[in-house]
């Protein structure tokens, strides 16, 4: 009782304080809302979590505090890289991840590592700092990728002439990087003494030349197969369910259609764009936004292009890459005839063991391609082909076929993509003004009908989704990705209850409209009833039935082949496709291409390298089916040639090594990490 007593009378001093700083200069200076946060130790934060929450503190990492900017920052930055790796299948990969909880992991990451460098004393001097900031993003080590939009801005900010410019430097690092010069310098120089202090952890790591034989015999020994496949598809049509068969596999299985908690939401959405056709754009105001964004209408020097490419894989051998080269420059002396069509000749002369691609890559300007392919574009005259260039991804042939010189649009040329920007910003502020305005009316009326009524202009509805759970395409809106802040707000609100107005963003900030939802039925979790989840039950109890099929057929032929020792015999007389792999090497994908299609199995892939030729095994499971395979042929390392490819030796070693080096990181990493403590503030914020 006394410790407890000595503890809240310690609390009651620190609010205390807390209280009476807040209130007083103190040296002429004010604190501000995160001093406390610095003072206390990160135990008592913890039984205080609503003292860190005022004091602007998100999670604390051992010492560090991680404020709302910062956190903010650095998830936008996660998202862009992964937006920038998927592409067009960002969308399917994001529905799948927590944003939150990877920024939880990388900002935890960060400061252990930075701390660790204070530790061990690892020093950066200016002279690297200066030249880490001119060659950002690619000197910062994994571990601070996040920290700062993956930008070259030292690059991308020079004079006409190509001399730096303080000016446009600063601005690229505050409108993209959302960090200032000084806070650059700082994120620059703890990078590379992270860069550091991982050096120091691995430096240990050693591979022999044992393990580098052993792995290039891994890597280039080469297999060839034959084989049927048996199709799980082929069975669906024969698989006949009863109800008995549906109940009894839905019993055995319900877990596995649990519903999470749901909730059903009636809307009104505002959409901005509605607003465009009332908004009018001056000269006066045509004319304000072009000479304040002039820089934004200038044309960059541009070359059209096609090219022709002879791929190789960047962990060819030299042998392997020397041949490419060779019928690279073959198709050369046709591709230098004044009227040569490229994809015919791509397609005349992509024949194996090569594959020859033609692409019309139309304009593009520099920082857009690789940078050998860049300088061959652009040192070339329009009509011009070059000699071979070679990059990672095998040997182009290029030809120019127009070039367009640096220049800036005049203010008529810009007017329409002026006016464009101007209707959209402006309709926003109108739709925003609107959505304020319906927003007093629904809570004043206290239903979502009330603002369609008030508003027939607007041509508004109140739509309804039907029960959806977190992670779900939200019925009549769109992912819960794009839509977080209404799953959000939906999940927080009890039944009846209307939210208050929610905007929704789209990537770069693009308003995509205003929300105002009512929570009209939420589910807890639960196991569901047969009815709710049949269609799913019927589909999968259908495919299990499939497989079953599939293997008793494929059971079936393996015991006729055993006995007749003839795959290709036994596959006419039961109308089965024999298919030929392309040579392929072992791999961890599993992923085998043939003439026809492909085998996506491990299992296949395995078994075929502990295979003699013409032997013949199976059936192995993979996606798509059952496959009974015969080794064809069998294509060794051969060791006397191991000297010979220096280069990819040389390779092979790196990568290994890179391997060990991260597995001593990750080992240490764990270890340190074990005795740091993590701690959020945020309710919704999951620990790391």
């Amino acid at each position: 009782m006394n410790f407890i007593r000595r503890r809240l009378k310690f609390l009651m001093w620190v609010v205390a304080i807390g209280f009476v700083g807040g209130l007083f200069f103190i040296g002429g200076r004010r604190f501000g809302p995160s001093w406390i946060a610095n003072i206390l130790p990160a135990s008592l934060l913890s039984a205080m979590p609503g003292c860190a929450r005022s004091a602007g503190i998100l999670m604390k990492v051992g010492n560090y505090n991680v404020g709302f900017e910062e956190f903010k920052r650095v998830r936008e930055n996660i998202v862009e890289i992964a937006r920038y790796q998927y592409r067009d299948n960002f969308e399917a990969y994001a529905a799948n991840v927590d944003f939150d909880k990877q920024t939880v992991e990388a900002i935890t990451k960060y400061a252990i590592l930075l701390h660790e460098s204070d530790k061990h004393k690892i020093h950066i001097s200016d002279e690297e700092v200066q030249k880490g900031i001119k060659e950002f993003p690619f000197s910062m080590p994994q571990e601070a990728e996040s920290r700062v939009r993956p930008f070259p801005f030292y690059s991308f900010a020079k004079t006409k002439d190509g001399n730096p410019n303080p000016t446009a430097f600063k601005r690229l690092l505050e409108s993209e990087g959302k960090v200032t010069p000084d806070q650059f310098s700082e994120e620059v120089k703890n990078g590379l003494r992270i860069a550091r202090l991982k050096s120091m952890i691995v430096e240990s790591a050693i591979v022999t030349d044992l393990e580098v034989k052993s792995e290039y015999k891994k890597q280039n020994e080469k297999v060839k197969i034959k084989y049927v496949e048996i199709p799980f598809r082929d069975f669906n049509d024969k698989v006949q369910l009863n109800d008995s068969e549906i109940n009894e596999f839905f019993k055995n299985n319900i877990l596995d259609y649990k519903f999470g908690e749901r909730v059903n939401i009636s809307f009104v959405k505002i959409d901005p764009m509605s607003f465009v056709n009332k908004v009018n754009i001056s000269d006066a105001e045509i004319a304000r936004y072009y000479k304040t964004h002039q820089s934004d209408y200038f044309e960059p020097e541009k070359v059209k292009a096609r090219h022709i490419l002879v791929q190789v894989e960047p962990n060819a051998g030299k042998e392997e890459k020397e041949k490419a080269k060779a019928y690279a420059e073959k198709i050369l002396q046709e591709a230098k005839n004044l009227n040569a069509d490229f994809e015919a000749l791509a397609k005349k002369y992509s024949k194996e063991p090569f594959t020859v691609k033609h692409e019309d890559l139309g304009y593009f300007e520099r920082g857009k391609m690789v940078k050998p392919f860049e300088d061959a574009a652009f040192a070339l005259t329009p009509v011009s082909v070059s000699n071979v260039v070679e990059t990672n991804f095998g040997y182009h042939i290029i030809r120019v076929e127009d070039k367009k010189a640096p220049q800036g649009k005049s203010m008529e040329e810009a007017r329409d993509e002026i006016v464009q920007k101007l209707s959209q910003d402006q309709a926003i502020v109108l739709a925003r003004q609107k959505a304020d305005d319906i927003q007093y009316t629904v809570i004043s009326e206290e239903n979502l009908q009330s603002a369609v009524d008030a508003n027939p202009d607007l041509n508004l509805r109140v739509m309804e989704t039907g029960f959806f759970a977190k992670g779900d395409t939200i019925p009549n809106i769109g992912s819960s990705y794009t839509y977080r802040n209404v799953v959000d707000e939906a999940f927080k609100l009890k039944v009846g209850e209307i939210s208050n107005l929610i905007e929704v963003k789209a990537y770069g900030d693009r308003v995509l409209g205003y929300f105002i939802i009512r929570l009209i039925g939420k589910k807890p979790a639960a196991l569901p009833k047969l009815d709710e989840v049949k269609d799913k039950v019927i589909r999968d109890l259908k495919d299990k039935k499939a497989k079953e099929l599939a293997k008793a057929e494929s059971d079936r032929i393996m015991a006729i082949v055993k006995t007749a020792n003839n795959l290709e015999e036994v596959a006419k007389k039961n109308n089965l496709k024999i298919s030929e792999s392309e040579p392929f090497s072992l791999s961890s994908g599993g992923y085998i291409r043939s003439e026809g299609g492909a085998i996506d199995s491990k299992q296949v892939m395995l078994e075929a390298f502990n295979k003699k030729v013409g032997e013949i095994a199976g059936p192995y499971e993979g996606r798509n089916g059952f496959y009974i395979i015969q080794v064809i042929e069998r294509q060794p390392v051969d060791d006397s040639k191991l000297a010979q490819n220096k280069d990819e030796m040389n390779r092979l070693r790196d990568q290994l090594i890179k391997q060990k080096q991260q597995k001593i990181f990750d080992t240490w990493y764990q270890k340190v990490k074990s005795g740091v403590f993590v701690k959020s503030f945020y309710p919704n914020l999951a620990s790391s």
